[in-house]
């Protein structure tokens, strides 16, 4: 099933880059927790839509990259490579996050958000 997990991730994430928010969020679970860095959790998909809105807007433009899959059964660890250009200051900045996704019946019903990989791995039940 973790080979099912890491595409369904996978497409997940190729449909928000592709600016297709509605897919995306279709592959959560109706009550997803999400957890993301910028701001404290949330529940819900319009919960998460609202979030993704409220993230991308200071950026006057950025970039995602998938870097790679962690398989870890339940779980799907993908740590991203961000660029950006702040809107106000055009400050340009490049940093790496790392998401993990807690997935039931094929749907990720958590979604965390870390800058420290260990500490991404450990949430998963692995270490480095």
């Amino acid at each position: 099933m973790s080979k099912e997990n890491v595409e369904g991730v996978r497409r997940a994430f190729d449909a928000y880059l592709g600016g297709d928010i509605e897919e995306a969020l279709a592959s959560l679970d109706p009550e997803i927790v999400f957890e993301p860095a910028h701001e404290g959790p949330v529940r819900g998909r319009d919960a998460v839509r609202a979030s993704l809105e409220r993230w991308q807007a200071p950026w006057a433009g950025h970039e995602l990259i998938f870097e790679e899959a962690i398989d870890a059964g339940d779980y799907v660890i993908q740590p991203i490579l961000f660029r950006g250009r702040e809107r106000g200051s055009g400050i340009e900045v490049e940093s790496r996050f790392y998401e993990v996704f807690t997935i039931q019946d094929g749907r990720a019903v958590r979604w965390q958000e870390f800058s420290d990989r260990s500490e991404a791995l450990e949430s998963a039940g692995l270490s480095e």
